[in-house]
């Protein structure tokens, strides 16, 4: 049967509406080309014109004028955004942008838009490994607006080793100082050449943040700092032609940045680049977060802290122990079918993004022997050393409170614990141990899947006034 053709109203009625859409577009992509070229004559006319004509002959764009001439990637990228949080019922993403190049074409795309769906509850199941029940703890993570306080550490529970970091409300657990067996003799089946030699680093005590950092809480902090468009690409935004666009878990809407709709705001910030980790770190912790192209003064853990505070200060197979791993111990993408093991981007971005075998950083999983969660599988997570291949052949890595200091090539190690399987990440295959990047990795390239966590030497915690 035929569909009955839409009456005159109707009809007026879905131009009406194209008209309006048009108009809106029109103004975003016109005000920012006009900001961008610094064209004043026109962005005065964009902003004082009492009635906005999408066809005045004097603005840079008209309505069937191609966009991706006058526009490069980045700044498409941008546009989304800024169009995002013009029409915040619908998810634009940049390939629309790229797919519908005109502003004609744009607005009618938009308005076939469907409305999004409600962002989905942080009480969230495992994509990873569907029918596996979670046990979840209180997540503390800050994800709104306000003020932030002053960076201060109390203590939380009653515990005497774990505190509360008043800037974003995550918590934290102190390590004990250690005489730390790091790394994995070439004798071990499952170690890789650059996971040795294994050797003992006098670590000193620290604390160390008891999950990764959420989706929510990271989108608060590009709100309260307010990154310019260089710095934003720096840390969690990708070139439009990357095919990973598709899984940025964040947007810029009408109310700042935002987790995208239908993504619980407590799984780990992925995506994010070592800049964008350290930036996050330091604004943490009451620093200046500019200073984020350095490791000179840094709150990500250095390799050895990390792999200490993942399986204690023995050699274990996992941080639980070394009993197999199974899905209620640790969140990776059981089904290996899924992932293709050369590093085909392709087949890793044709999982959605809310369907990505991730869990909340609130999650009792991967648990070490401290209490740290996620210290297994999720998400990889980065260090503050600069990686290279030998280092632990060197004496200064068996240094008290070892750590990679070397800049000269501004590359840093990304570490986790994945067990006998692909870990959610296109490069990983997963050992049974604690796993160094096997390629180097530049601090602007931002990989599937890699979170952050954050350490501070507590020398406050012997002062009176510490957590006041």
């Amino acid at each position: 049967m035929l569909e009955e053709e839409a009456s005159p109203e109707m009809q007026k009625k879905a131009q009406d509406v194209l008209e309006q859409v048009m108009q809106k577009v029109s103004r975003v992509l016109n005000e920012r080309v006009a900001q961008d070229e610094a064209d004043a004559p026109a962005l005065g006319r964009i902003m004082t014109e009492p009635v906005y004509n999408p066809d005045d002959e004097d603005l840079p764009l008209r309505p069937t004028d191609n966009i991706l001439l006058r526009r490069d990637s980045r700044c498409i990228i941008m546009d989304a955004f800024e169009l995002g949080r013009e029409f915040p019922e619908v998810e634009i993403d940049p390939r629309l942008v790229f797919d519908n190049p005109t502003i004609e074409s744009l607005s009618q795309a938009i308005v076939d838009l469907p409305k999004t769906q409600r962002t989905k509850s942080v009480e969230s199941a495992s994509t990873a490994q569907p029918g596996v029940t979670l046990t979840s703890v209180a997540f503390t993570q800050i994800t709104g607006t306000g003020e932030m306080a002053p960076c201060s550490y109390r203590p939380r529970g009653g515990e005497a080793s774990r505190y509360y970091r008043s800037t974003d409300g995550m918590e934290s657990i102190l390590l004990p100082a250690s005489m730390a067996r790091i790394g994995d003799d070439t004798n071990c089946p499952t170690a890789r050449e650059n996971e040795g030699p294994s050797h003992v680093v006098e670590l000193s005590s620290f604390l160390m943040d008891i999950e990764p950092v959420s989706l929510g809480a990271y989108a608060r902090f590009l709100n309260l700092t307010q990154p310019s468009q260089d710095e934003l690409f720096d840390f969690c935004l990708l070139p439009a032609e990357d095919a990973r666009c598709c899984h940025i878990p964040l947007t810029l809407g009408e109310e700042g940045w935002q987790v995208k709709p239908g993504v619980p705001p407590n799984w780990p910030m992925i995506l994010v680049s070592w800049y964008g980790a350290n930036a996050y770190a330091l604004w943490a912790h009451g620093e200046d977060w500019r200073s984020y192209k350095t490791a000179s003064k840094s709150f990500l853990p250095t390799e050895a802290q990390w792999e200490y505070a993942a399986r204690g200060p023995e050699t274990m197979q996992f941080p639980w122990g070394n009993d197999d791993a199974t899905p209620d111990l640790l969140n990776v993408c059981w089904d290996a079918s899924t992932y293709d093991s050369k590093g085909n981007v392709t087949a890793h971005v044709a999982t959605p993004l809310e369907e990505l075998p991730l869990v909340g950083v609130n999650v009792l999983m991967g648990v070490s022997p401290f209490g740290l969660r996620g210290m297994a599988g999720n998400v990889w997570q980065w260090c503050r050393d600069t990686y290279h291949t030998n280092f632990y052949m060197c004496t200064e890595a068996s240094d008290k409170d070892a750590w990679n200091a070397e800049e000269e090539e501004g590359w840093h190690a990304a570490a986790t614990v994945v067990g006998g399987t692909p870990a959610p990440r296109a490069v990983a295959w997963a050992s049974g141990v604690v796993h160094r990047a096997t390629s180097w990795t530049a601090p602007v390239i931002n990989l599937g899947g890699i979170g952050l966590k954050e350490c501070q030497v507590p020398t406050e915690v012997r002062r009176p006034h510490f957590g006041t």
